[in-house]
């Protein structure tokens, strides 16, 4: 393990660790038992196969928007614009795999998905051209672009597709769902868990091969690191920025299949539930780390799906202050860890 990746990984410990005391203490001063909060939340989510399952589950989606906004991220490119861009994705993926149910299951699977990523990926290059042609801050115009994306998919769903008194599009056929990990580990029996699963932790693996392994990935952690510089060593850093935003953007079209394919089997106005936001705190944890994101996603389910356990101890919230919370500390504790060990080296 190299010097920068020790220092990645003691620092998110920490930070962990430091959320775990303030969330402590936090509960304390709420006069709740924080012993009794955490036992329930843990025995939720690990005391059985069903727990575990819908757990991983709920880490599916997070796991696929987080590689897409890592990619984004390694190149300075802060994408907020995640949410509006997996549902537009997620919308064209249930409409071909409709509108195409006429071909075969995995000519189907890869026709739906490309569709959803080239349109995902669209939208994530509008952004793109402006910050590269406007000057124009790509937070700003994420942000904006999540209201006008979602505006536009509410449009066409409710006034052509969607299934009449409903904000659904119609159910695909049986044929075309994906296998449930219950119909091959019987351990996780009653839980949504699909292979959607699989699929993206093979996705977190190509993409770390894809951003440390690659020359593309290269160039683009060197316009991420230093633009200027890498303009003169003659990268086209536009072109870099350009493709990466396509890309990430296309990425968290993704998630869409763990509902569409791997659970309901349509989509649903609103069924991402601000998972584009959350996968923002999930990538930063993770440093940008496509196999850390792996780790950063199991943690952000489990404080999910374990603190519906503890709805009438606490109030919801708390579980969206626990996120907050792991992101200011990260902030924190790294830098006070990158100064001990700078401190170390001068000495």
């Amino acid at each position: 393990m190299n010097r920068k990746s020790l220092i990645n990984l003691i620092s998110v410990s920490l930070s962990v660790i430091v959320t775990l005391l303030i969330i402590f203490i936090l509960l304390l001063i709420l006069n709740k038992d924080p012993f009794l909060i955490f036992s329930k939340i843990f025995s939720e989510v690990f005391a059985d196969g069903y727990g575990i399952g819908q757990t991983l589950f709920k880490a599916t989606p997070l796991i696929f928007v987080s590689c897409g906004l890592a990619v984004c991220f390694h190149a300075s490119i802060f994408n907020i614009g995640a949410e509006g861009q997996l549902n537009a994705g997620a919308f064209v993926t249930a409409l071909v795999a409709l509108k195409l149910d006429f071909l075969p299951f995995p000519l189907l699977i890869t026709v739906s998905l490309i569709c959803g990523f080239i349109i995902s990926g669209i939208f994530g290059l509008i952004p793109a051209y402006i910050k590269i042609k406007k000057d124009v801050s790509e937070v700003i115009t994420t942000i904006m672009m999540n209201f006008i994306i979602l505006a536009l998919v509410n449009f066409f769903l409710l006034d052509f597709f969607a299934v009449k008194s409903t904000m659904r599009t119609e159910k695909i056929s049986a044929n075309f769902m994906f296998l449930k990990m219950e119909d091959v580990i019987p351990f996780f029996q009653g839980s949504s868990l699909n292979i959607s699963f699989l699929l993206a932790l093979l996705l977190a693996f190509l993409m770390y091969m894809f951003i440390y392994k690659t020359g593309f990935g290269y160039k683009l952690r060197s316009v991420g690191f230093n633009e200027i510089a890498s303009r003169y060593l003659g990268i086209r850093t536009n072109a870099v920025i350009m493709i990466s935003f396509f890309i990430g953007a296309g990425i968290t079209s993704l998630a869409g299949m763990n509902y569409i394919f791997g659970y309901k089997g349509f989509y649903e106005f609103g069924f991402s539930n601000n998972i584009g936001f959350t996968a923002i705190a999930v990538t930063l944890l993770a440093r940008n780390n496509p196999i850390g994101i792996i780790f950063s996603s199991l943690l952000f389910a489990v404080l999910d799906y374990g603190g519906l356990s503890v709805n009438q101890l606490v109030p919801k919230e708390l579980m969206l202050v626990v996120q907050g919370i792991i992101i200011l500390s990260l902030l924190a504790v790294d830098k006070l860890v990158n100064n001990y060990f700078r401190g170390k080296i001068v000495s």
